[in-house]
């Protein structure tokens, strides 16, 4: 069924249902390879996508919970069709994080005529495929032997997890290839509920020993769309974990879970400070003569004074692990440092200590999943932000991100469903979106072109609002160095001839500052010249853009982040032998509904003989970000008009 939130639409099949736990017995037959049936062997073209690649004729998981430590067997039979199924599957990864063993990894191929290859033990190897500050991923790989269109991939593994359980397990039903049969078994260790998502009502039932087993049929695969919402929004899964409680009314659940919280983060304690933050409270936001003055001058205390060890990039990670935890935000206080989560409940603290109304809000991610209250877990929310009540409204606030600045949130904690959380109830409201005007980037180019077209010139550009987070977040543990390379990679992305030099990056750390990129480019060629004439695109920031949307067809809803905006200011000085033939606009493009606009205007100064380009644009109006698929044609006609729009080009003429 489709549920309405706010803005947000989300299509969601949820279902509940109780099962109980069996007596632990062995599995039968787990190093065997099944029978590959004549069917299979002859199979020419797909069964569930009539393009593909590959196709998975099985894909089965065995979940194992009995025992202390948790278990999984997996089995997968792939059928390859093409060239480029080949390609894909010709080398296997089986990623593993820290703490789980993978074994028994077998594999062999299975050609037409029912003869097959098997994977020796020694082809399987160990390598890290993934490394961040936190984690480390690492997997097991083997390059598939005898791999052809038309033959039969199939790999078997274990996954075994010490002293763990299957609680809040995701179990995924859909992958990146179509699969005929997907299917996994499940043995439980207690009682357990599920909640499914992007599914019909699919129920585990009673399997062989002790095994409950639930699957589907004809799974479409999973595939990347641009401007798509998380895939846990489209795919399907569903998450299972333990619980006693037969109760299945949302708002019980989160009656009795927001209490379970307010405990464990011992809420009453930060909402009710003591004399120290009073006065502290009292000398912070002295002078402050409204409200908003008062909470701004909480706010740049607690994201300036107090030492962020949570981003310190001096410490490593087991050098964070090593600092003594804060017991209380009066803790944080005296000692001027503190985690994020540490600086967020100073806030809440100093803030309730003067005068105001204060909370802990706990949402959803949207960079993960869209937050639904009445999907019952709590693994679906996580401590965002703090919420204080403003003369009559809820404002909130995230000193604990550096880079987030005062009166806004990350766009992934914006116009989120939240619970606020006070020691004796909650609230349940909507995290508001900011204004695309907020997170805007203003461009200006002052360039020059020459007789053969090659233009040269200086670029500014400063970002504000969400832009200016994500640039901020991306570069903070950057050198110098790399902030440069990626800057000069990302504009080769669009213009391969670039040559890019004197860049200057600033305002890396500073959340209410502009993040501004400043640099000096020269384009050979940017104009192409045909006998006498020039022909240029004035609108340099958007030149080598590729549309949007390129594909027909349409799958899953589309979805921006967050609203936007841009202002481009560009000046081009023509040689001095060449003149414009006509200065004529693409003008403006709206929708009806004002979710968006582009307007450009385009003159020319004859003194200085200077083309002069004005470019204004938005889009996320009234903080629409999430549409239908319905809508994508509407969208797809709207951003091709934008393109062309962009890409208008203007004749220059030798005199």
């Amino acid at each position: 069924m489709i549920l309405t939130i706010g803005k947000r639409f989300l299509a969601l099949s949820f279902f509940c249902l109780l099962f109980f736990a069996a007596r632990a017995e062995v599995f039968a037959g787990d190093n065997d390879w099944r029978a590959v049936s004549p069917e299979e062997l002859a199979m020419k073209t797909p069964k569930v996508e009539a393009d593909a690649d590959a196709e998975a004729i099985f894909w089965e998981v065995r979940v194992d919970d009995s025992n202390e430590d948790l278990i999984m067997k997996h089995y997968i039979r792939i059928k390859i069709f093409t060239e480029r199924g080949r390609d894909k599957y010709s080398k296997i990864d089986i990623p593993f994080l820290k703490g789980v063993k993978v074994k028994d990894v077998t594999a062999r191929v299975v050609k037409p005529d029912g003869s097959s290859v098997e994977l020796a033990k020694s082809d399987v190897f160990e390598r890290e495929i993934a490394k961040t500050d936190k984690i480390k991923v690492k997997a097991k790989s083997f390059a598939v032997p005898n791999i052809e269109p038309g033959v039969i991939v199939e790999y078997r593994y274990q996954e075994v997890f010490p002293q763990s359980s299957a609680n809040n397990m995701r179990m995924t039903f859909q992958h990146d290839i179509p699969i005929e049969n997907i299917t996994y078994y499940f043995k439980p260790l207690a009682n357990a509920r599920y909640l499914t998502f992007n599914m019909n009502e699919n129920r585990f039932v009673k399997d062989k020993n002790g095994f409950y087993r639930a699957g589907l049929e004809n799974v479409p695969a999973i595939k990347s769309e641009a401007q798509m919402p998380p895939e846990d929004e489209v795919r399907s899964w569903l998450l299972l974990y333990y619980t006693d409680d037969t109760k299945g009314d949302a708002g019980n659940f989160w009656s009795r879970a927001g209490g379970y919280i307010a405990r464990t983060w011992e809420i009453k304690d930060t909402l009710k400070p003591g004399k120290e933050l009073k006065a502290a409270a009292t000398e912070i936001t002295a002078g402050a003569t409204s409200p908003d003055e008062k909470l701004a001058k909480i706010f740049a205390f607690c994201k300036t004074k107090i030492k962020n060890i949570s981003y310190d990039t001096q410490l490593t990670d087991d050098q964070k692990e090593e600092i003594k935890p804060n017991k209380s935000t009066a803790d944080t206080y005296r000692k001027l440092q503190g985690t994020s989560v540490d600086i967020n409940e100073l806030f809440a603290s100093l803030a309730t200590a003067a005068g105001f109304e204060a909370r802990l809000a706990f949402g959803g991610d949207r960079s993960q999943k869209f937050f639904d209250p009445q999907q019952a877990h709590v693994s679906f929310i996580h401590f965002s932000s703090i919420a204080v009540k403003v003369d009559g409204s809820w404002k909130y606030f995230d000193p604990g991100s550096p880079f987030v600045p005062y009166g806004m949130l990350a766009w992934n904690e914006e116009d989120t469903s939240v619970l606020l959380l006070g020691y004796k109830d909650y609230v349940t409201t909507t995290t508001p979106i900011t204004a695309a005007e907020k997170s805007a980037a203003k461009r200006t180019g002052r360039f020059t072109i020459s007789e053969d077209g090659t233009l040269e010139g200086t670029v500014k550009i400063e970002y504000t609002g969400q832009q200016s987070y994500l640039h901020k977040l991306d570069a903070y543990k950057d050198s110098a160095t790399k902030r440069e390379e990626d800057l000069k990679n990302e504009i080769k992305k669009r213009i391969s001839a670039a040559e890019i030099s004197d860049i200057r990056i600033e305002n890396t750390a500073d959340a209410e500052k502009p993040f501004v990129y400043q640099y000096k480019i020269r384009v050979p060629n940017y104009a192409q010249r045909t006998g006498k004439r020039l022909f240029v695109q004035p609108g340099f920031f958007e030149f080598g853009e590729s549309p949007m949307f390129s594909t027909a067809a349409r799958k899953y809803p589309i979805y921006f982040h967050y609203p936007w905006a841009e202002t481009d200011d560009i000046e081009i000085r023509l040689p001095k032998n060449f003149s414009l033939e006509s200065a004529d606009s693409p003008g403006s493009v709206a929708d009806p509904q004002k979710i968006s606009l582009l307007g450009i205007n385009i003159g020319f100064d004859e003194a200085s003989n200077t083309l002069v380009y004005k470019r204004k644009f938005y889009f996320g109006g009234g903080g629409n970000v999430l549409f239908p698929v319905k809508a994508y044609q509407p969208l797809k006609n709207l951003f091709d008009v934008f393109s062309k729009a962009d890409a208008h080009t203007l004749t220059l003429r030798q005199n």
